[in-house]
């Protein structure tokens, strides 16, 4: 043992100096400057000082009333004087809205502050990624964020799980500007939105924003749910397809029964469905052209005649010299599949490959002559759904799972690894799923929901909408 000031402890140099850890916590000093006593001053007083200067102002308003109170009437009017500003506040919804509101964010910043710094995100100017915008979500807080010079987007991202247990949130999202590096777009989740403690206006089932329109069209971007931010979802359906799967009772017949009704709202459109239960697509026949039920034999029936109509729409694509079908081409098909599993893995072996093989050629060729799947299964794992074909759809839509396998088989593999899991979605919550789409990563969003007499007025609407592009009769 060395006599000196130090110890060596496994050959490791251990500090000079020894004693108790402070009371309170707080993050190491990354300047490199030897501390003077105005430095010090400046990082342990008025910084944190400035942080609190709201709640300073505001005091110091009040203080200022008592005293003019005080000396205009005596220590009665030191009492009263405040209490006409702080009742005003109180009593008007615009100034109490802006009295919340800016004590909120105070209290924000100064969270963020020490979570960015104790993260060890402050460079060695004594600079932190600084909130220029915050807004309230239903899941926590979104803000916009600067990051300083010296720094980047991807070191916040890499200390998303600090800053996280930090604030004592669930979790911390961070994603870069697509314009700017330096900014990026950060959210705090703090709750669940979708459960029984959340949001009451999204715990419960939502309406389907299209719900009372008379007209739509596929074509455009089609809402399907609300993320946990509170914004919509929406998916463009043509030259894609869509597989929705979980467990039992999950919402996977809510959430494709919105793909069909915007579809019913476009009379341009024709819906050829296979329904192996006879259920979930009864109430949109006044709008399908043509659906089959548990029968093998003319489910491989339809797979012919909608590839007979696909390789006519190639036969003309080549001889206008196009590669993809548009708005004025033609109508655009929907094949909607509820219980997928019940042709793709039926016990009738020739049957069964029969089909797969059609539904593939189908799915694989169809997005660019207007062919748009739109599928319901249960787990989709390979000896249910043959890979080839699960791996043709780029929608994908995961609901309440029972393990990580099962999500990966429908997100695919590797993404519970990384944090989304539909696993661990709460059982109670019904519709709610992590959707696969245009953003490139999976999101949690909870479904819009159709009641029977909503789409029994939809069907009914789609039915008259058609009859009237057919000529039939007149609206």
């Amino acid at each position: 043992m060395n006599g000196g000031g130090s110890r060596r402890y496994s050959g490791v140099q251990a500090p000079g100096r020894v004693g108790l850890p402070p009371i309170l916590q707080r993050p190491d000093l990354p300047v490199r400057a030897r501390l003077t006593v105005g430095s010090s001053v400046m990082l342990w007083v008025v910084r944190p000082s400035w942080l609190w200067r709201r709640e300073v102002c505001a005091v110091g308003v009040l203080v200022g009333l008592a005293v003019y109170g005080w000396l205009v009437v005596g220590w009665v009017g030191a009492v009263v004087s405040p209490v006409p500003l702080v009742v005003a506040t109180a009593a008007l919804p615009w100034s109490r809205r802006w009295a919340v509101h800016t004590l909120r964010r105070a209290r924000l910043r100064r969270e963020w502050d020490r979570a960015c710094r104790f993260a060890g995100l402050s460079t060695v100017n004594d600079r932190i990624p600084r909130i220029r915008e915050e807004r309230w979500v239903p899941a926590g807080d979104r803000l916009l964020v600067r990051v300083p010079r010296g720094a980047t987007v991807d070191e916040l991202g890499e200390q998303a799980e600090r800053v996280a247990a930090v604030l004592r949130v669930r979790e911390v999202r961070v994603a870069r500007d697509a314009q700017r590096a330096d900014i990026a777009h950060v959210d705090i989740v703090r709750r669940d939105p979708f459960g029984g403690a959340g949001i009451p206006e999204m715990a419960g089932r939502i309406p389907w924003p299209w719900v009372l329109y008379g007209q739509a069209s596929l074509w455009d971007p089609i809402p399907v749910a609300v993320d946990d931010m509170g914004d919509p979802v929406t998916m463009r359906l043509p030259g894609r397809n869509v597989v929705v799967a979980g467990e039992p009772e999950a919402g996977k017949s809510a959430a494709l029964s919105l793909v069909l009704a915007a579809a019913a709202l476009d009379p341009y459109v024709k819906v050829c469905g296979l329904d192996a239960k006879r259920l979930e697509l009864a109430l949109w026949k006044p709008v399908m052209d043509r659906v089959v039920g548990p029968d093998m034999d003319e489910a491989i029936d339809l797979m012919e005649d909608l590839i007979r109509i696909m390789d006519d729409r190639y036969e003309l694509l080549e001889a206008a010299g196009r590669r993809s079908w548009g708005p004025s081409d033609g109508p655009l098909y929907l094949i909607p599949i509820d219980e997928l599993r019940f042709y793709t893995a039926n016990p009738n072996r020739s049957a069964r490959v029969k089909f797969n093989e059609l539904a593939i050629d189908l799915t694989a060729r169809g997005r660019a002559a207007g062919m748009i799947k739109a599928a319901a299964t249960q787990k989709p794992s390979s000896d249910v759904v043959p890979t080839s074909y699960r791996d043709l759809f780029a929608y994908r839509w995961a609901m309440r799972c029972t393990t990580r396998d099962a999500s990966d088989t429908i997100l695919g593999a590797g993404w519970a690894t990384q944090g989304f899991s539909a696993a661990e979605i709460d059982v109670n919550t019904r519709g709610v799923g992590l959707l696969l789409a245009e953003a490139g990563f999976p999101r949690l969003c909870k479904s819009y929901y159709l009641e029977d007499h909503d789409i029994r007025a939809i069907a009914a609407r789609g039915a008259a909408l058609r009859r009237l592009v057919a000529g039939e009769t007149s609206i």
